[in-house]
């Protein structure tokens, strides 16, 4: 049951890092963002510790784990509700998908797990959806540590040599369309 369910803990501390590479005497959006991500990683960390510290073997081991599955859902769903600061654009899409991905795979384990009889098939597409959100989350801190994030399906355009306003999933038309822009064509 509930095999590879697992929160990427060092996200926090990935996030601490991030906040000492960025500077002081930034603006007021810019730091209420950096204090709201904080508390995200803070409070996902805390359900990381509370979910791995569940014993199987009792009774009710399922729904204390369906309990803290709806506890991140909620967390995430309020990451991807945040206003994000112009520095950090790229990461609002990826919030976004990270929200829907999360949502989605909760769903498909409460289907699995609180039907009559067990549903390996939705268990199965849960956890793709739970590792789908993962990676959107492993994204943001790629960007927030100021890097390029790299995957399947991950392509990153630069715009005027500024991170925060690149673009996320750029396809190749929205290339060639800025190209000529930039030409005078």
């Amino acid at each position: 049951m509930f095999k590879n369910i697992k929160i990427l803990s060092s996200i926090y501390l990935l996030f601490i890092c991030m906040l000492c590479l960025t500077g002081c005497g930034e603006d007021e959006a810019l730091e209420t963002y950096k204090a709201d991500m904080e508390t995200f990683f803070s409070n996902i960390s805390e359900i990381n510790d509370n979910m791995n510290s569940i014993d199987v073997s009792e009774d009710g081991y399922v729904a204390q784990i369906l309990e803290y599955l709806d506890e991140l859902d909620e967390e995430v769903t309020w990451m991807a509700e945040l206003e994000v600061p112009e520095e950090f654009s790229a990461v609002e899409s990826l919030a976004d998908e990270a929200s829907e991905n999360m949502a989605q795979a909760v769903s498909y384990y409460h289907v699995a797990y609180e039907g009559e009889e067990y549903d390996a098939n939705m268990e199965e597409a849960a956890h793709e959806y739970y590792d789908r959100a993962n990676a959107m989350i492993q994204y943001i801190i790629t960007i927030l540590h100021g890097g390029i994030p790299e995957g399947e399906g991950i392509t990153y355009t630069q715009e005027d040599k500024i991170f925060g306003s690149g673009y996320m999933n750029k396809t190749e038309d929205d290339d060639i369309e800025d190209n000529n822009t930039e030409n005078g064509n």
